[in-house]
């Protein structure tokens, strides 16, 4: 009996370990209360057991339970506000803390809603946001049930894990960021009993980044205003969120730098983007991602760790090509918007696939033209100058009932590693 008990005494404060991470990660008021509720019940089941428990203990002896009463009057004597981890009396302090944790977090959303509805501005931290954090809204009713379902359902994907990869930074209340690199080291060299020592001072060069607004406008059914606060201010979140991030993921590959705009890849300054390192490729063949591993890096490794940065269409192209009996030389495995391109006996390198990079595979696209780069994702630096901003407006609309709110952020963007990246172009078939 008594082992019975334990084990399930056991699981139960497992379940309640995994509702309280759920309720951390949740977004939704009703999710929110609801397994704030849950947590309620096992609680009670968890004491109801610890009791029985104790009973059982009590009951193998007199020193047993001699023993269960020391450990009741120190439970009991533990100072106001410090936790007690083995008695319930701490487990009831925390769990007080985490409901009103729980209910400033309902207070933060519910705020936040009605100030929109009100048509103020509000922030919204780097990190709440769709991934620049993913929100969902649960079962909640934007659309209003009509005869089968109540629910939207999303589109493909149309945002580029890459912005996920880079090295963001947050600079909140900047306007520029300069980042040095290392371009080579010295080198040292043979000198004469009398001789001067061979100088040998490292190379370093650096490039700055510059603050540019990027900006999202949408409109929305004034339908949507009948959300509970909390789900509304979700819903417009993830929208501007979405969009922002869109845009901002594609600059870092195409961003033509300068005022009010990063700098993509493809645009980078020749002092950390040298022309040289270039790899040019007329067609995708059997020996391409040779090329272009290869091609990368510094003399002395062949570096690991890189990605391969590309159109959907181009991977295609790897996928397709053949061997002379008719074997597929290039095995592709993906997830979603990432994945590997290996082949037999070479590299498995990983790609994440962009739709800012033209396709060196199309007809259409024209000779010197940059299609890909290959390098170390993290050697994009993206400084976040500011929150997001969100605001909300009725009147340009009105009449046919639509709302539109309007989303910015203050970022900025380059490579920061001496030939970061390789960037492979276009050239004529000769």
């Amino acid at each position: 009996m008594e082992k019975w008990l334990k084990d399930l005494l056991k699981k139960k404060e497992e379940a309640r370990s995994a509702l309280k991470e759920k309720g951390k990660n949740s977004d939704s008021v009703e999710e929110v209360r609801s397994i704030g509720n849950q947590i309620e019940d096992l609680d009670s089941e968890i004491n109801e057991i610890r009791s029985k428990l104790e009973e059982l203990q009590g009951s193998n002896g007199s020193d047993q339970r001699e023993d269960q009463e020391q450990d009741e009057f120190e439970e009991r004597s533990t100072p106001e506000g410090q936790l007690n981890p083995l008695g319930t009396y701490g487990m009831a302090q925390a769990e007080k803390e985490e409901k009103r944790s729980n209910e400033d977090l309902v207070k933060k959303y519910e705020t936040r809603g009605a100030q929109l509805k009100e048509k103020r501005s509000v922030s919204f931290d780097i990190d709440e946001m769709p991934e620049f954090r993913t929100v969902s809204l649960g079962s909640s009713d934007l659309v209003v049930e009509k005869k089968y379902s109540n629910t939207l359902n999303p589109t493909f994907n149309e945002v580029s894990s890459l912005i996920d990869k880079v090295n963001a930074i947050p600079l909140n209340g900047g306007e520029s960021y300069e980042k040095g690199f290392e371009i080579s080291s010295g080198e040292g060299d043979y000198t004469t009993e009398q001789g001067d020592y061979a100088e040998a001072e490292p190379q370093t060069g650096y490039v700055t980044m510059s603050k540019a607004k990027i900006t999202a406008y949408a409109e929305m059914t004034d339908e949507s205003t009948k959300l509970p606060n909390v789900n509304y201010q979700a819903l417009v979140r993830t929208n501007i969120g979405k969009a922002l991030r869109k845009k901002a993921t594609k600059q870092i590959i195409t961003g033509a730098g300068g005022a009010n705009a990063l700098t993509g890849i493809f645009n980078a300054p020749t002092n950390v983007m040298p022309t040289d390192g270039d790899i040019e490729i007329s067609a995708i063949d059997a020996d391409t991602l040779d090329k272009i591993v290869f091609g990368f890096g510094g003399d002395e490794d062949v570096e690991g760790g890189a990605y391969l940065v590309l159109n959907k269409q181009d991977l295609a192209a790897f996928a397709s090509v053949k061997s002379t009996d008719g074997k597929k030389i290039y095995k592709i495995k993906k997830n979603g918007n990432e994945g590997t391109i290996s082949s037999d006996g070479s590299f498995e390198v990983p790609f994440i696939i962009n739709s800012a990079c033209p396709a060196l595979s199309a007809s259409a696209t024209d000779a010197d033209t940059f299609c890909m780069a290959y390098g170390m994702v993290q050697a994009y630096e993206m400084p976040i100058f500011s929150p997001v901003e969100v605001e909300e407006s009725r009147d340009y609309k009105f009449r046919s009932g639509q709302i539109a709110y309007r989303g910015s952020v203050w970022a900025g963007g380059n490579v920061a590693m001496y030939k970061g990246f390789t960037r492979i172009k276009k050239v004529a078939t000769p």
